[in-house]
C-alpha cells in the first residue's frame, strides 16, 4: 500500500477514537462540524491524506453508530456545500513553484479545495504536488467511503449530484478531461437506485457494459 495510505499504527487509531468521542458528546450539529473542520485545519494542506484515512479507519469499523454519525455530519456539510476539503495543485500547475522564477501568487501555482471523493480522484488521475495514487489503493478507497456515504440517503443524493456538476463544468484548470470523465461516470452510477460501492467504482473505472453483445472475433481493450 502506498505510503499515504498506510495505517499509521496507534496514533492515528487513537485520533480517530478522540475525534468520534468528541462527536458523540457534543448533541450540535453545527458544533460537530467546527470539530471535524477544525481538525483538517489543524493537520493543514499537506496532510489532508490523513483526514482520509481517519474516514477509511470509520469505514472499515464495525462500529455501527460511529459510522452513522459521520455519515449523517457530512450529509449536514453537504447540504450547506461545506464538506472538509483538501488542497491539490491544478493540473497546470504541478511542476512549478515559486523556486522556477514564478511568483507564488501565479495562475500556474494555483490550487484548488476538493471534498473527500474528488480529492482521491483528482489524486490519482493528475500530476499534483503528489505522486499519483495507483488504481488499487483508489479503487479500494472509493468503494470504502462510497460504503459509508450511503449510510446517509441524503449525504448519497447531494454528493452524486454534486460530482456531476463539477464533472459538467470545466472548472479552470481543476480537472483534466480523464478526471471529469471519471466523475462523471461515478455520479451517473451512484446516482442509479440500487448501485452498490462496487458497482460504482467499477463504472467510474471502466465504464458501465454497452448491453449489446460482442461481435464474434472482437477484442475488447481498455484505452
Amino acid at each position: 500500500m502506498s505510503a499515504q495510505l498506510q495505517p499509521l499504527a496507534e496514533p492515528l487509531l487513537e485520533a480517530t477514537r478522540r475525534l468520534i468521542g468528541a462527536l458523540q458528546q457534543e448533541p450540535s450539529t453545527e458544533l460537530r462540524l467546527v470539530l471535524a473542520k477544525r481538525l483538517v485545519r489543524q493537520l493543514g494542506d499537506d496532510a489532508y491524506p490523513v483526514f482520509l484515512k481517519i474516514l477509511l479507519i470509520v469505514a472499515e469499523s464495525e462500529d455501527l453508530p460511529a459510522k452513522q454519525l459521520v455519515a449523517d455530519l457530512l450529509a449536514a456539510a453537504a447540504q450547506r456545500m461545506d464538506l472538509p476539503s483538501g488542497q491539490l495543485s491544478a493540473w497546470g500547475s504541478s511542476a512549478r513553484t515559486e523556486s522556477d522564477d514564478m511568483p507564488a501568487f501565479s495562475p500556474m501555482n494555483r490550487r484548488r479545495l476538493l471534498g473527500p471523493l474528488e480529492y482521491l480522484t483528482v489524486w490519482h488521475c493528475q500530476q499534483t504536488q503528489r505522486p499519483m495514487l495507483e488504481e488499487a489503493l483508489y479503487a479500494d478507497a472509493m468503494r470504502k467511503l462510497l460504503a459509508l456515504f450511503d449510510l446517509n440517503p441524503q449525504l448519497r443524493a447531494l454528493y452524486a449530484s454534486k460530482l456531476g456538476s463539477d464533472a459538467g463544468s470545466e472548472l479552470e484548470g481543476t480537472y483534466t478531461r480523464d478526471t471529469r470523465d471519471i466523475l462523471s461516470r461515478l455520479a451517473q452510477r451512484w446516482q442509479r437506485e440500487g448501485s452498490t460501492p462496487d458497482d460504482v467504482v467499477r463504472a467510474a473505472l471502466r465504464g458501465d457494459p454497452s448491453g449489446g453483445p460482442v461481435p464474434p472475433g472482437w477484442i475488447v481493450h481498455r484505452l
